[in-house]
């Protein structure tokens, strides 16, 4: 029987004839990351992934790739990994476990897997214009356990489980707003060398603390008010007008009266689906901002201070190295290198 035209299948094994290596970074003459592009005659992908070596036995992946059919990925080799992923746009499914069950991950989750568990792994075909791109941090079975004992485990049943080999074998919960910085600090790190190195494993370790936090039990809060479809537009519509009010952002009070929505149903309902504070968004944005302007080289210091609405160039610099962990000068003369 033919192969459908709208699925392609190949094994992890065969994965040498869709991918070929593009460049390489060595450091004390080891390749330590590498990207790779499809060949030439594989049409149904364009893009490109980055495997970097963490430490021996920890790596990451990132996947930035649009995919004209659903990709099949049968998982023919059995070794003990534990993978941590990261889904920012596209959706991926995970075939796992001794009934082959479905685990989704969808646009805006994270998911841990026991990796010697899954069977097969599908990327889904991409929207036009779209791509799919996550990124995945494999780690072997005995470090992981050697870093999570039964003493560390013990207030956390649902995790204690998993390492054990219980239960579900792939775990999906949202990506947290700190995943999601993170993530993007990695695909712009600014350093090189013995930086870059240290830069990428303290916040491949940050990625990790994030997905085992959102799994770790958690004190019973209050049940988040339901929010319909007009607050939830609503509320959405007040995130965009603080990206386009940096420079000078209303108060909550005029944000509350503008969008017809009481002040505590704003203040509840913006962190409910945003999971900060609209305080905490603005500041986030106006970081984010600046930190494109500096990259791009387009003004000073100054400048860029003071078009996100901080005019005191001490507390700019003070929360632009809390944030990126670096400060405004040297972020900007690393920008320029790269250049």
């Amino acid at each position: 029987m033919a192969r459908p035209s709208s699925i392609y299948e190949l094994t992890s094994s065969e994965l040498h004839e869709v991918y070929v290596e593009a460049s390489h970074v060595k450091e004390n003459g080891e390749i330590v990351e590498a990207e790779y592009v499809p060949h030439p005659d594989v049409s149904w992908v364009r893009g490109g992934t980055m495997v970097r070596t963490v430490r021996a036995g920890f790596y990451m992946h990132w996947a930035d790739e649009v995919f004209d059919r659903q990709l099949r990925l049968r998982c023919d080799e059995e070794i003990d990994f534990y993978v941590v992923t990261f889904a920012l746009e596209g959706h991926w499914q995970e075939i796992a476990g001794g009934r082959r069950r479905t685990y989704d991950r969808y646009s805006g989750s994270m998911a841990l897997l026991r990796f010697c568990q899954s069977s097969e792994h599908r990327a889904m075909p991409t929207a036009d214009g779209h791509k799919a791109s996550h990124l995945t941090l494999a780690i072997e079975g005995s470090q992981f356990r050697q870093w999570l004992t039964e003493k560390e485990l013990t207030e956390h049943p649902l995790l204690r489980r998993f390492f054990k080999g219980e239960g579900e074998p792939c775990l999906v919960s949202p990506i947290t707003s700190r995943a999601r910085l993170v993530v993007e600090q990695i695909q712009k790190c600014p350093f090189q060398g013995v930086c870059r190195t240290l830069f990428m494993e303290a916040r491949c370790l940050d990625l990790i603390l994030e997905m085992l936090h959102s799994l770790s039990p958690a004190p019973a809060l209050p049940t988040p008010r339901r929010l319909s479809p007009q607050d939830l537009e609503r509320i959405h519509a007040v995130a965009e007008f603080l990206r386009q009010s940096l420079d000078a952002p209303p108060t909550l009070a005029e944000l509350a009266s503008q969008f017809s929505l009481s002040e505590s149903k704003l203040k509840a309902g913006f962190h409910q689906v945003f999971g900060t504070t609209t305080f905490g968004y603005l500041r986030q944005q106006r970081l984010q901002k600046a930190r494109a302007l500096l990259a791009n080289g387009e003004c000073s210091i100054l400048d860029a201070s003071h078009m996100v609405g901080i005019n005191n160039p001490s507390h700019f610099a003070a929360l632009f190295k809390q944030h990126f962990g670096m400060n405004p000068k040297q972020f900007q003369l690393n920008a320029t290198r790269q250049k």
